[in-house]
């Protein structure tokens, strides 16, 4: 499907979110391998390397990454019933979630300027303090009102965290995924002090490690028969 006006930055952003979480995958030693054409899930990861010279034993993961931009009102993850449907099924399926927050921008150095320079750079210095502090406090709708584009900014801060299909299907269930006007299901983020929050429940910290995706941790067991919180202790 190709780009347009009103989906490009959408794509930019999504793109970036999956490749850093492809990034992630080579820097633990796994292939990660997107997939092609769309069918739900946007990489294979696999150990193919780690059997071949380690012994391991063979090991594939599906992996759909979604980037959300973060507020002063939280993030809002969207996904169609198609989507929620199929990321709710499979023993081996994941959603990653990508949050984006703290967009700093950056003003021209000026470095060979002289006269003015310094008066040049403290109004430079002072419309990009404007709009980071307008895109803390309201990025999402200030984009929706096409005011505020991340192109704009030099640098964002990075938070991401997994959920298993047993943890999507357990939210979905709950009703934690809600139903929009548009008629897709929407996920309300937040993070406090780095503690990520899906609607008012805190997730684990394992859920916050890409690894673990991969690789076994203590929780393992509880986490893919859906366990999220310390709520299901």
């Amino acid at each position: 499907m190709p780009i347009n006006s009103h989906n490009c930055e959408s794509f930019y952003q999504g793109s970036f979110a999956e490749h850093h979480i492809c990034s992630l995958f080579y820097l633990y030693g796994y292939e990660a391998q997107k997939v092609s054409p769309d069918v739900g899930i946007d990489f294979m990861v696999t150990n193919l390397a780690r059997v071949r010279f380690r012994g391991e034993a063979p090991l594939h993961a599906e992996v759909q990454v979604k980037s959300v931009l973060l507020d002063a009102n939280g993030a809002y993850a969207c996904l169609s019933l198609e989507e929620l449907e199929y990321l709710s099924t499979g023993e081996d399926r994941y959603c990653v979630f990508v949050i984006l927050y703290g967009l700093k921008g950056g003003a021209d150095p000026r470095s060979f300027e002289r006269e003015d320079a310094d008066a040049n750079k403290a109004v430079d210095r002072d419309i990009v303090n404007y709009l980071e502090d307008q895109a803390a406090e309201n990025g999402r709708s200030l984009r929706r009102e096409g005011v505020l584009s991340i192109h704009d900014f030099n640098h964002v801060e990075v938070q991401s965290f997994w959920l298993h299909s047993s943890q999507m299907k357990k939210l979905r269930s709950e009703g934690m995924w809600k139903q929009n006007t548009y008629g897709s299901f929407g996920l309300q983020i937040s993070l406090e002090n780095e503690l990520v929050f899906v609607e008012d429940i805190q997730l684990i910290p394992e859920l916050k490690e890409v690894r673990y995706i991969v690789e076994p941790c203590c929780a393992s067991n509880k986490i893919r028969s859906g366990a999220l919180s310390m709520e299901d202790y």
